[in-house]
């Protein structure tokens, strides 16, 4: 069978999967950011997303979530 189809979980398994080691991921915000990063398989209807793919959106995410500090800003004096 397919590689695909033995490791593609859907939206709501992951969902799951993550719930069980303490992580609330909706399976439809999961959807959406597998959409925005083009992280996923669709047949039809279905969406399937494998490990790897899963690794890319949570990679992805927390390379937005990374700003740099600015430091300059941080050390001015504050005004009233």
């Amino acid at each position: 069978m397919s590689k695909i189809f033995d490791l593609g979980r859907t939206p709501e398994e992951w969902s799951e999967k993550m719930r069980a080691r303490g992580v609330d991921l909706s399976p439809r915000t999961l959807r959406s950011k597998a959409r925005e990063h083009g992280q996923y398989f669709a047949l039809g209807r279905t969406m399937l997303i494998t490990p790897d793919q899963m690794d890319e959106i949570l990679l992805r995410e927390a390379d937005r979530d990374v700003r740099p500090v600015d430091f300059q800003r941080m050390n001015r004096p504050k005004t009233a």
